[in-house]
């Protein structure tokens, strides 16, 4: 999807795409490959989250469709892991952590383990689509739009919603099946996954407020435009 991207992008976008510097080239290609992984993932988990089956034992129950689907995700996080390595000094190390720890805690789902809450904490991308989303509308020159602003309304809700409010709670219930298993977890397994949920937790709590940082900032831009064009209009 990077590379159909990166060559459909300059077709499809030739004013746009000469106007992005190399690393916005960049990052357009890789959050066009996010947002495709996104759209799959999300779609699917609804599936697997449905299965009433699986939801009666979400530590251990299996699922061909959890597996298949978490195949896909596996291979977006080995090559998220490569991708952000070979980048880090556009990305920086907190993605790496999420890339090596998403990928770690996915690939043991085929112990099986945690399939069921897998598919419930993919729900997190849904976040992922409106923040794609908002920086495509800012590198098509959409900022001042009404679209960008609903995105922009939609993306802190649902990374509120769904990475903060339903992520911790999810965390919570997480913790407490796998203190009250009667079936006997790895502890290696359990701690690296008590440790991945810990950290990937904190990131969300921590790029959260940085939304809220940035949106605060627009908002005052915003009000200091509006404040200059009045002066202007006081001055005339």
């Amino acid at each position: 999807m990077y590379a159909l991207s990166n060559f459909l992008t300059p077709v499809i976008l030739p004013g746009m795409w000469k106007r992005l510097t190399k690393v916005e080239r960049y990052k357009w290609n890789v959050r066009k490959t996010s947002a495709l992984h996104a759209m799959y993932i999300v779609t699917m988990s609804l599936v697997v989250i449905a299965n009433t089956k699986l939801r009666r034992d979400p530590l251990h129950g299996t699922d061909p469709v959890a597996e298949t689907s978490f195949t896909v995700t596996v291979g977006y996080f080995l090559w998220d892991i490569i991708n952000t390595y070979n980048n880090v000094d556009i990305n920086g190390w907190g993605f790496m952590v999420h890339a090596v720890m998403s990928f770690g805690v996915y690939l043991l789902s085929y112990t099986p383990f945690l399939q069921y809450y897998g598919a419930c904490f993919m729900m997190f991308e849904v976040s992922t689509l409106f923040l794609n989303l908002h920086h495509a509308l800012e590198d098509m020159g959409f900022k001042d739009s009404i679209l960008y602003f609903i995105n922009g309304m939609a993306l802190v809700s649902s990374f509120f919603f769904a990475r903060i409010v339903y992520g911790t709670i999810l965390s919570i219930n997480v913790w407490r099946d796998m203190a009250s298993s009667t079936v006997p977890i790895n502890p290696l397994i359990a701690n690296f996954v008590r440790l991945s949920n810990l950290t990937l937790l904190s990131l969300s709590y921590y790029w959260f407020g940085v939304i809220i940082m940035s949106a605060k900032r627009t908002v005052l831009d915003a009000d200091l435009v509006r404040a200059l064009d009045e002066m202007d209009k006081k001055d005339e």
